[in-house]
């Protein structure tokens, strides 16, 4: 069996045109003023790749190129790697082959993100520095007292008791130690409270006035101290910064996360936390309440009442439409968190 190939060798570009053919364990190359042989196990050969031509390369730098690669599979008898390297071949022309690796690759990148960069999120954020997230929190806080946040208009004495409430809240708490509370005015918010990273929680006038029992109140505040706990904005924000995770979770460079500082307070006013951080929020909070003996059912009430209060601020529920800052709107449904909290009223 022979095959016709081109010869260089590998001192000019000269073009040679040669036959191949095979004795025992060498190779035989000759035409166009060439004769020569080597043995097979000598010679490099290139992965078929394509229509491109197979290269076979010489110990001393000649090589030979041929366009029939799967005849020259047969003329060096390939098997074991160099026959898996044939099959590999076989693959990468057939459509067939080529559109289920398109649709594997596909479920494998959906699965990281949808899997994969919650579990990367979670230990970075839990590397971030504590100080680093505190002051993410402080300069959010800063924007949004520029942007969207205006000094309470509480009177000072209903100040003062809310405070109290949310201190004895942080004594009770595990690991709440240096929270605190920060109350404010909100047109764009309305009523609603926000956690920031570094212990800073947000409660706006509206929402203080829309409780009707300081019940409510703590219910909801222990509910944002355990998104701060978990470090859920951290990480929701690192979510939607898949990239960015992947790159610090590579490099290391923890520090170099802090840049997501700049673009923090917009990407928290419009978070839309995931169900399950929602739920594990829910679960803290509820067990909280439990432990204080405090009704349940306060916190089910106050869902509903903050609801309510949001449907009506931006049209009615039917024709409600995401505005900015609307933190509630973006919550799992308030009657699936309800119908999880109710039953454990009976405990």
């Amino acid at each position: 069996m022979a095959l016709r190939g081109h010869y260089y060798d590998g001192a000019s570009s000269t073009r040679h045109n040669v036959t191949l053919w095979r004795e025992g364990p060498l190779l035989l190359v000759a035409g166009d003023g060439i004769e020569r042989g080597c043995e097979i196990s000598q010679l490099r050969i290139s992965p078929p790749l394509g229509r491109l031509r197979c290269t076979l390369t010489f110990p001393d730098g000649a090589l030979c190129e041929v366009e029939e690669s799967a005849a020259l599979d047969a003329l060096l008898d390939k098997s074991g790697p160099a026959r898996a390297e044939g099959l590999v071949h076989g693959w990468e022309k057939s459509l067939s082959f080529a559109a289920a690796a398109l649709v594997l690759t596909v479920l494998l990148v959906w699965g990281f993100l949808r899997f994969g960069i919650p579990v990367v999120a979670r230990h970075v954020a839990a590397a971030i520095p504590a100080a680093s997230e505190a002051t993410m929190g402080k300069e959010t806080l800063d924007f949004l007292d520029g942007f969207i946040l205006q000094p309470s208009a509480l009177p000072e004495e209903r100040q003062l008791e809310v405070r109290q409430l949310f201190a004895e809240l942080c004594r009770n708490l595990p690991g709440a130690t240096g929270y605190r509370l920060e109350l404010r005015a909100s047109k764009a918010l309305g009523a609603n409270a926000l956690a920031l990273p570094g212990g800073i929680v947000i409660a706006t006038d509206d929402f203080i006035t829309l409780a009707a029992h300081n019940d409510e109140i703590v219910a909801v505040l222990a509910h944002e101290c355990a998104h701060i706990r978990q470090r859920h904005a951290l990480r929701q924000v690192l979510q939607n910064s898949a990239a960015g995770v992947v790159i610090v979770a590579l490099t290391g460079d923890i520090t170099s996360i802090t840049a997501l500082a700049a673009g923090l307070p917009t990407a928290l006013v419009n978070a839309r936390y995931s169900r399950q951080f929602e739920e594990e929020a829910d679960d803290q909070a509820i067990a909280y309440l439990l432990a204080q003996k405090i009704p349940v059912g306060r916190y089910a009430d106050i869902l509903r009442r903050l609801q309510a209060a949001h449907d009506e601020k931006n049209g009615g529920a039917a024709t409600r439409e995401k505005a900015f800052g609307d933190l509630f709107s973006t919550h799992p449904e308030t009657e699936a968190r309800v119908r999880r909290i109710l039953p454990h009223q009976a405990l």
